[in-house]
């Protein structure tokens, strides 16, 4: 009886966890990595330009193109982790949401091999790597990188805070 009283308990008390409203938004920088289960996902370098300039033709930036160094990790057994160049997206201060721009990445891919892929197959115990590319606009001060997924077992306990934690890119 006071095993199962003690079950009930700690039920209760991960349903009143989960709902609580302190769920910040953890900020962290180059080389920190976002856990997501058994997946971690880092921004290890990243620079601005105005223009990338192919071998058959050049892509003006409205703003300023952002190039995110961007590496997934597979640290799980067994299960190989499919990404693609939209897990990862840029959000400002003011909330607007920027995806990363295919045009500019396969353009810049052509002149810097860097494997890009449209979808990605991080076998178990290795890593992969990729640049994504944003064109942010000139008035954004603060731009942050994010990450989307799907809640996976690890993600119970800490709330999904892969999902709120910002990379800083300024």
């Amino acid at each position: 009886m006071k095993s199962r009283l003690r079950i009930l308990d700690i039920f209760f008390f991960l349903i009143i966890a989960s709902c609580s409203s302190q769920r910040s938004s953890p900020v962290i920088g180059l080389n920190e990595n976002i856990h997501h289960d058994d997946f971690e996902y880092a921004v290890t370098n990243y620079s601005l330009s105005k223009i990338i300039e192919g071998t058959q033709d050049s892509i003006v930036a409205n703003g300023n193109f952002y190039l995110i160094h961007f590496r997934v990790i597979n640290n799980a057994l067994r299960v190989d982790h499919a990404w693609n160049n939209s897990t990862a997206y840029i959000i400002d201060e003011a909330g607007n949401i920027f995806e990363n721009d295919k045009n500019a990445q396969k353009e810049l891919n052509s002149i810097l091999p860097f494997g890009c892929k449209e979808k990605y197959l991080t076998r178990s115990q290795s890593a992969d790597t990729t640049m994504l590319i944003y064109d942010l606009p000139l008035t954004i001060n603060h731009p942050y990188l994010m990450i989307r997924g799907k809640t996976l077992m690890g993600d119970i306990f800490d709330r999904n805070r892969f999902r709120r934690t910002k990379v800083r890119l300024f």
